[in-house]
């Protein structure tokens, strides 16, 4: 069975809807021509299928075609890409501004480093592939991030911190009684779980920065990019142990470390 992705992009190419044009109008006009018997009928039928079968075999040895199946770093396949939209629309539910913005970034920025690479090494190099794998870590690492971003706040979605706060004061004004001292507790309990879910989302996002910040880094290391003064912010091999230290640390959150 062909993968997914290796159909996909068969059903995609004209030639192969030609092929299969084809080889229907050939048995269809050996049968209009010939009237054959049965044994004859099955046999066209079956050479057709032997050469759609074929098919496939003849595209996978075209460099162009097979170039194509390659994924570029960070790119899904439909079933990842679609979690990817799924991801971003939770977070513009949520009201992430922020995460919406660095989901964007992060491909981008990915993209940048790519190309930046293809100039500068071989994509056979030793190099090209470290740091083009460790570009790519550093990349799903933080859409791990966003989607602990998009658990955490759903979880505070549940907690109307107003009705806390309303609570709290109406307790306050007429002094605490002992029932209403259990349920100052429960509130207060409540509001310290909120602080430390926004304070694990900010820091989250600052970790996503901090990614955003290093690809930019490792892009203008490889590029030669140079500040007024001269020097490059970082050198290239600066550059990557920055960036394989980043994807060592990051998502430590997404992975319960």
């Amino acid at each position: 069975m062909l993968p997914r992705r290796v159909l996909t992009a068969l059903a995609s190419e004209p030639s192969s809807w030609l092929v299969l044009a084809l080889s229907i109008a050939a048995v269809w006009l050996f049968h209009f021509w010939f009237s054959p018997g049965l044994v004859m009928s099955l046999a066209s039928l079956a050479v057709a299928l032997v050469l759609l079968a074929l098919w496939p075999v003849l595209k996978l040895r075209d460099p162009a075609f097979a170039e194509t199946l390659v994924r570029s770093p960070g790119e899904f396949d439909a079933e990842g890409e679609a979690r990817v939209q799924r991801l971003e629309a939770s977070l513009e539910r949520l009201g992430a501004a922020q995460g919406v913005a660095q989901l964007r970034l992060l491909r981008q920025k990915l993209d940048r480093l790519v190309e930046v690479l293809r100039h500068r090494l071989d994509e056979g190099e030793v190099t090209y592939g470290r740091y083009l794998g460790t570009a790519e870590q550093v990349y799903l690492a933080a859409l791990d991030n966003l989607n602990e971003v998009v658990v955490t706040l759903t979880s505070l979605a549940g907690i109307d911190e107003a009705y806390l706060q309303q609570r709290e004061a109406e307790i306050a004004e007429d002094g605490v009684t002992d029932k209403e001292a259990a349920e100052l507790a429960t509130i207060r309990q409540r509001q310290a779980v909120l602080e430390q879910q926004r304070a694990k989302v900010e820091d989250l996002l600052a970790e996503n920065e901090r990614a955003l910040a290093v690809l930019d880094n490792t892009s203008a290391a490889l590029a030669g990019t140079r500040t007024r003064g001269g020097h490059a912010k970082l050198s290239a091999d600066e550059a990557i142990r920055e960036l394989e230290d980043l994807a060592g640390r990051t998502g430590r959150y997404a992975s319960g470390r």
